[in-house]
């Protein structure tokens, strides 16, 4: 009798850690993407490598490929792609062939076993602009010295020992995006929420996802100054300096952007 209660305790507490254990590849927090749907966003940007035909999340949040002077074309590992090439990674998307398949449909080697997609036009728009309290939870930051846009979950308790500033007295939303109205130099915001790897940790593990500038353009301190993320329709999340711009329309084309993938949280 004792060793069956024994027994009893063990998996009762084997369960309890996996139930509370993080999720492989994603972030804790829970992120509002319509009135009805929640999800999780990926640990970091999708990359490819090509020597082993396998997609990856990067390692860290802020991690990004390339620099000033990338040849994405002559790297083994990289993360930008054209848009919707999740069947085909490495292909160059051309105007009259333009039809999106989701990078979520393969496995993703750290990922999980997860079904893994891309936001919608309307979910970024949603997460970045449509939320109750939606400039509360949002900022511009720099994490290990990449500059890029912090996004809070829908219930955001910061922790003790960090500090943090959202957008809430510095921008305004219109019709379609984000203004930053009051900068406080002539460079970003990003000045204002400044981590190393320890701090962000501990943002991290209250459910904040920072979404890196990437590569097209620098300032003279060799930061890149403007993200592009994709969408599952022709536009893409077009982040700067001085706006937000969460449904921006281009042409297929014109671009290799980054891949930011989400998980649908199922409610019970």
């Amino acid at each position: 009798m004792k060793k069956n209660l024994f027994l009893g305790a063990l998996c009762a507490i084997a369960l309890l850690t996996s139930c509370s254990s993080k999720e492989e590849g994603t972030i804790n927090g829970v992120f509002s993407v319509s009135e009805t749907k929640q999800v999780k966003f990926s640990s970091g940007n999708l990359q490819y490598t090509k020597s082993t035909q396998t997609l990856q999340f990067a390692e860290h949040q802020w991690d990004i490929l390339g620099g000033e002077h990338a040849k994405y074309a002559e790297m083994d590992t990289f993360d930008v792609f054209g848009w919707g090439t999740g069947d085909n990674p490495t292909y160059e998307r051309c105007e009259e062939d333009a039809k999106f398949v989701d990078w979520g449909i393969k496995p993703i080697s750290n990922g999980g076993d997860f079904q893994w997609r891309t936001l919608t036009p309307e979910e970024w728009e949603y997460v970045v602009m449509g939320r109750p309290n939606a400039l509360s939870l949002i900022a511009y930051g720099r994490v290990e010295n990449m500059k890029g846009l912090i996004l809070l979950p829908d219930e955001w308790e910061k922790p003790d020992d960090v500090s943090f500033v959202s957008l809430v007295d510095t921008a305004k939303i219109t019709y379609n995006s984000i203004d930053v109205k009051n900068r406080t130099n002539e460079t970003d915001l990003s000045v204002l929420n400044v981590y190393d790897a320890v701090a962000w940790e501990k943002m991290e593990e209250a459910g904040a996802v920072f979404l890196p500038f990437t590569s097209w353009s620098f300032s003279e301190d060799g930061l890149p100054t403007e993200a592009e993320y994709w969408s599952s329709s022709d536009s893409h999340l077009s982040v700067s300096d001085t706006s937000i711009w969460p449904d921006r329309g281009c042409r297929i084309s014109a671009f290799s952007q980054h891949v930011r993938l989400v998980k649908d949280v199922v409610k019970e």
